[in-house]
């Protein structure tokens, strides 16, 4: 996937407008701060659900958020 095909699909994720004036890699760091923030979220969520599908569907959210989160820093790392 590529830079800008990652940024676009993270900004849809969070119903984010695109950055015109910001560097490709700003906008990186940026929506990897806000998938981390998310990724916590689900953590803590995924303590407090009982359910166990619910907890399943938490856990697939909370992967593929990972790998949301490394390709940014490959992305970053480049």
């Amino acid at each position: 996937m590529s830079k800008s095909k990652f940024i676009t699909k993270i900004e849809e994720l969070f119903g984010l407008t695109p950055h015109s004036d910001e560097s490709k890699k700003d906008a990186i760091k940026e929506l990897m701060h806000k998938l981390k923030a998310r990724r916590i979220a689900l953590k803590q969520e995924m303590k407090n659900e009982t359910d166990i599908i619910k907890r399943e569907a938490l856990k697939d959210s909370i992967k593929i958020i990972k790998k949301q989160i490394k390709k940014a820093e490959e992305i970053l790392d480049e």
